[in-house]
């Protein structure tokens, strides 16, 4: 019986894992307009960034790419 019971602890926390690495198209919008928000203040992009999303054993892995025409200029405050 305690080999069920582990074998479905098992796949819950996998369930809830899965459940927890799903971004709704919705909430990843948002993240990519904020992100393309706070990036247009250092480039002049040319498009909305790019989002991956990976969950390895609890640990998110994040890539966020975006292409620019170029730098702009800003001071850095001492």
């Amino acid at each position: 019986m305690q080999r069920g019971r582990n074998y479905e602890l098992a796949r819950i926390h996998s369930v809830i894992q899965a459940d927890k690495s799903v971004l709704s198209d919705a909430c990843k919008a948002l993240i990519l307009q904020d992100f393309a928000e706070k990036f247009g203040e250092y480039f002049d992009l040319t498009g909305l960034p790019r989002l991956e999303l990976a969950c390895q054993n609890g640990t998110y892995f994040i890539k966020v790419e975006f292409e620019a025409e170029r730098i702009k200029k800003f001071n850095v405050i001492k």
